[in-house]
Formats: structure tokens, sequence, C-alpha cells
């Protein structure tokens, strides 16, 4: 066996023992090494990782005889490239019946065919097999690219897809210690000042531990991440701990003490927005062959720990860019909630400041319903067992209940604050009117006293004034029970039988005063408002204050709401329907109205229930509450199964311990 010095991965196998002599002034330009089968069997090709060529130069009978253990071989090496060349007549067809391949047989080479030939034919067997190396090695990197293409789109739709800010940046980090093969690695964000300047960088999140706390590092040249961040330029380190002293930056190894690690080649790249500004940095460390392989510490120490290389920068700077992108909507779409959720809460409180008895109405309709859902979520047997409401629907659920009164700004003051029958300035009117009768009936009986005295004198006056007085006394009570009737019809609780009897009464009588004009005690608007059955309102009243669901509906329906918000409108509509079908606006029945409306009206009744008092009601306990709402259920106006969650989850406690609170 002859070898030669160059590290080629060529090997010519042969059992002729005469080759290397024939060779000998052939081999600087062959540059294969020559050697037995034997001996290529022994051979270890596979740990390079390297594509071996291998020409074999076998006499017709050794590769009979050994066709198969060579086939077995070349099967299970997978790195092997070969071609045979084969001592034998060039009408030798006898290889067409071994377990070889046919298509790696190259040529016939007789024995007594001149050395010249021999030589060619060997230098254009390597060729051709140079040639299919060439081509594997060309598809490989196709493949390669490919797949690496593949891997980016996906990490770009992924990344532009996740919501959540925490695990977008996880994501980030991952695709791209993937990309790169890389063992460890960590995320920086730039964060900045009032005035919108860079102010420091913070450690959000490691590969070894996502559970680290935070820290900061300022934006300068000191550090490796600090200097990315200030200079904008990415950094590869082939190893840290060989850094010279001529770099503005160093390592700081004490992360690697206290984590037990052993940080060697690095790439440090800049994540940069659509302005190049630099917004965050990544930090990769370690790279190695297999991303999936767990490098042992002492194993990080070796050449098992690759640097990175051209290839790496640039598929890690894709990922850096596609990053940076996704942080910036990431940073705009928490900018536009946020304005979103300003927006609605300054809608509510401008609502809810029209009507101050009402205050903080909304907010706890919106929590009394979204804890409804979340008690609904948490169920996996009955009725409500496949309903599964997201993370987007149960925010969804937040601002249907938050802006299900907004429709009240269309009604009138006078009428969504009324809290009596009458206006007071209207109750007045009327204590007056009868004030003016009294007076005007002192009067009358005071001109009968004169009266008298002119015609009789003193004689029987005392008794006549008695007389008088009995008679004014007896119309004063007489007036003062009507204004006490009045004032009680007034209250908007449920009008008693009595009084609705004696106010029709007083509204047909009528008073002659003493220059002969006619006073109606009541006038027809005011008995029509005194003897509303239930409430303050009257018919049109209700239905300028009913009307306010329409006006929500219309309102909400002018938003461009996002697809995950598009039922905001058509849950905030329903929310005053009934089961029956006797609700409104629409009169839907239960089959109709949507599960958070319904949910919504258990909260909706519950709050104006159980809310502080109010001028034309009083706060009921918890007990009678619960009572009113089954009264409901079996009036079939709210569904008694989420009644029952609402219960049984005790959703209203937190709520209310918090309100007993303050």
């Amino acid at each position: 066996m002859t070898k030669d010095s160059s590290p080629s991965h060529k090997y010519i196998v042969s059992d002729d023992p005469y080759l290397s002599g024939k060779l000998v002034d052939y081999l600087p330009k062959i540059n294969a090494n020559i050697i037995s089968l034997a001996d290529f069997f022994s051979l270890d090709l596979e740990s390079s990782q390297t594509i071996s060529k291998v020409l074999f130069y076998l006499s017709r009978y050794e590769l009979e005889k050994s066709h198969i253990e060579i086939h077995q071989y070349l099967k299970t090496h997978s790195l092997v490239m070969s071609s045979f060349l084969i001592r034998a007549p060039i009408e030798y067809t006898g290889f067409q019946s071994l377990s070889i391949e046919e298509d790696l047989f190259f040529t016939n080479v007789p024995d007594d065919a001149p050395t010249i030939f021999l030589v060619k034919a060997i230098v254009n067997a390597f060729t051709s097999l140079q040639m299919i190396v060439d081509k594997f090695e060309l598809q490989k990197r196709i493949n390669i690219s490919t797949n690496e293409i593949s891997k980016l789109t996906r990490i770009g739709i992924s990344l532009a897809n996740e919501k959540d800010f925490t695990k977008l940046l996880r994501d980030i980090l991952t695709s791209a210690r993937e990309i790169s093969n890389s063992d460890s690695g960590s995320l920086y964000l730039v964060e900045k000042d009032e005035k919108g300047n860079p102010r420091n960088l913070r450690f959000k999140i490691s590969a070894l531990d996502l559970n680290s706390d935070e820290f900061i590092l300022p934006i300068n040249k000191k550090s490796i991440a600090g200097y990315v961040a200030y200079t904008g330029k990415q950094l590869n380190i082939p190893n840290v701990y060989e850094l010279s002293d001529k770099e503005e930056f160093h390592f700081n190894s004490e992360f690697d003490k206290m984590s037990n690690y052993y940080s060697k080649s690095m790439l440090v790249v800049p994540m940069k927005d659509h302005h190049d500004e630099v917004v965050g940095v990544i930090q990769l460390i370690n790279r190695k062959k297999n991303f999936h392989t767990k490098l042992s510490l002492e194993q990080m120490k070796t050449n098992l720990v690759l640097d990175y290389d051209k290839y790496s920068e640039d598929l890690v700077m894709a990922v850096a860019g596609q990053a940076a992108v996704a942080i910036q909507n990431n940073n705009l779409v928490h900018e536009i909630e946020t304005l979103f959720e300003g927006f609605v809460t300054a809608s509510v409180s401008a609502i809810e400041s029209r009507d101050p008895t009402t205050s903080g109405h909304s907010f706890r309709v919106a929590q009394y319903t979204v804890g409804l859902a979340e008690a609904v979520n948490s169920i996996e047997t009955g009725r409500f067992k496949d309903i599964q409401f997201s993370h987007s629907q149960i925010k969804e659920i937040r601002y249907a209940s938050l802006l299900h009164d907004f429709g009240k700004v269309g009604v009138r003051e006078k009428v969504l604050v009324k809290a009596k029958k009458l206006e007071d300035y209207e109750l007045d009117l009327i204590r007056w009117r009868f004030h003016f009768i009294l007076k005007d009936v002192e009067a009358k009986l005071s001109h009968k006293k004169i009266e008298y005295l002119k015609k009789h004198g003193n004689k029987g006056y005392t008794e006549f004034e008695k007389s008088i007085q009995l008679e004014y006394e007896l119309e004063k009570e007489k007036l003062h029970e009507m204004v006490h009737v009045i004032s009680q019809s007034n209250e908007p609780s449920i009008l008693e039988e009595g009084n609705s009897h004696f106010l029709e009464e007083i509204s047909k009588l009528s008073y002659e005063t003493t220059d002969g004009g006619q006073i109606s005690l009541l006038q027809p608007r005011e008995f029509s408002f005194l003897s509303i059955r239930k409430g303050s309102l009257d018919f049109e009243e209700r239905r300028e204050i009913e009307s306010h669901v329409e006006h929500t509906f219309q309102f909400l329906s002018k938003i461009p709401w996002t697809r995950e918000l598009k039922m905001v409108p058509s849950i905030a509509h329903g929310h005053h329907e009934k089961l029956n079908g006797s609700g409104y606006p629409r009169g839907l029945t239960a089959v109709e109205i949507p599960v958070q409306a319904k949910m919504m009206a258990i909260a909706d009744i519950f709050d104006a229930l159980t809310d502080k008092d109010r001028p034309y009601k009083k706060a009921v306990p918890l007990e009678r509450a619960f009572d009113i709402l089954k009264m409901e259920v079996r009036d079939q106006h709210i569904d008694g199964d989420l009644l029952d969650v609402f219960i049984q989850n005790k959703v209203y406690e937190k709520i209310l311990s918090k309100r007993l609170e303050s």
C-alpha cells in the first residue's frame, strides 16, 4: 500500500501489486492514495463528514469474488462516491450479473493496455466522479437554501401572527438559534426616554433560563451587546475568551460562572426597524453542527463548537430584520389597543357623567359579564361544555359590556336622569296652585266675615267666626291631603290602588276663584304622569330610554372593528332582549340572542338591583337580588342555566367586596 501525502479524499483500490510502479510518474497529477481492498474496508471514511471519491481498479476475478462485500460496504457508507475500472478484456460483460449497480462501471482496461491508456482512464474516471460530487454538493446547497428560505418564511409568518409579546420574544430567539444552530443566546431590547432617544438596553430573555430577572445595560461600546446597540454593527467573535485588548468591548465571564456554562463562538446582531434604528440585539452563542445536539460543558471547549460563517450571519440578519418588524408591529398594535382602551374608558366616563347616580355601572357590568364568560369556559359537562371563549372573544365581550349603554348620549338628559314622575318645578307648580287655592278660600271666608259684620254687627259674630274657621280648617285639610297624595304618587314606586282612584277624583275637580275664574286642580298632563303605575317614565319617555339600545348599535356599527371584535355591536344590541321575545328593541327569542348578550343581561340586571341607593330606588340585599333574578327566569326573561353559573361561581363576589371596602 502506498499513500500520497496529500489530504485529498481520493482512493484507488486495487489488487494489482504493480500499480504503484506503473503510476509512479503520474501520482502527483492523479493525487490519490493507492490501497488494497482489505485496507479499504478498514478505513473510517464517515467521521470526516466529507465525501470520498473511490476508484476500484480490480481484476474480474477479484470483483466477482468480492462484489457482495463491496456492495454492502457502499450501501452503508453514504459519503463514498465510487466508480469501477475492471482489469479485463474490452468485451467483458460479466459485471452485469453482479450485485453492484451497473451505472458504477466506468470501463474495462486490459492488463496489456499501455500505461498511458490506464492513466487516462483513471483521470477520466476521477473527473466523472468529481462531476457527480459537484452535482451532489450543488443539489445539497440548493436543498439547504430551499430549506433555509422555507424556515425564514415560516419564521416571518409566525412572528407576524404572534400577539403575545413575551412569546414573540421567545420565538425570535428560538428562531435565530435554530437557523444558526446556536446552543444558546439572549435577547435585549432598546428602551427610549421621553424624547424618544435610546436610553439603555434591557435584557429580556435567555435560552438558558427563560425566567431570568431583567437587567439593564448601558448603550455604549464597553459590553458586546451594548457595542452592537450603539454602533448598529454585527459582531462575529470566534472565541470570546481570546479577545485581545485592542477591542473597545469586553466579554463578561460572570454569566458563564453563574450558569455553569462556557461561551466560545458568538454572533451578535442588531434588530433594526424601517428607519434603520436599532430596536434590540440578538446575541447567539456556540454554533454547533446540529441544533438538537446537547453539548456538555467540556464539549463546549472543543472544536465541536464552530465559528459562525458568513452564511449563518446572513440568515441571522434576515431573522433579525423580521424580528424588528414584528416587535415594531407588536408595539404599534399595543399602542393602538392602549389608545382604543383610553377612548372606550373616556366614552364610558362621558356617558356616566350625564347620570352620576349610575356611576360605575358600565365598568361593573363588564366585570360581571367577563367573569361569567370565564366561568363558562371552565365548564366541562352539560349545556355549556362546548362553549369556549378565546382571549379575543373575552376582550370582545368586555368592550361590548363597557359600551352597552353608549346610546344614552342620544337620550334627552331630562328623561335620562328623571328620578320622579314630575319634574321638581312641575310639582312646585301644583303645590303653589293648591297654596293659591287655600289663600283664595281664606279670602272668600274673610269676605264672608266682613259681610256678616256689615249686616249684623257684633251680635253672634263669635259663633259665626268659629263656624267660618271650622270651614277653613276642613278645606285646608282636604287640600293638604290632596297635595300629600299627589306627592306620594309622584314617587317612582308602584302606584297604590287607593291613590290611583283619588288622583282620578282630583283630576275631575276644579275651583272657582273670587274673580270668577276656573282652576283645574290637576292638569291632564300632570294627571297622566302621576297615574304611571310603576317607575317615573310615561310610554313615550320609556320608548326614548329604550331607544338607547338602537343608538348604541348604530354608533358601534360605524366603528371599523377588527375581525376579533366584529361581534361587539351585536352583543351590545341584544342585552335588553328576553328569551320569550318580549324584550327590545327587536323582540328576539332565545335562539336568536347571542349567548354573550344573555350573559350581559344577567350582569346588567344584577348591578341595577345591588347598586348603591339611587334617588328612585333602594339597593336590595344579595339574596333578594337572586330571588328577583330567579323570577326573571320563571318569566322566561333571562337564561336560568347562566344564572346558576353566575351564582354558583360567585362571579359577583370580588366586585361586591371591593365596593363594600370602598
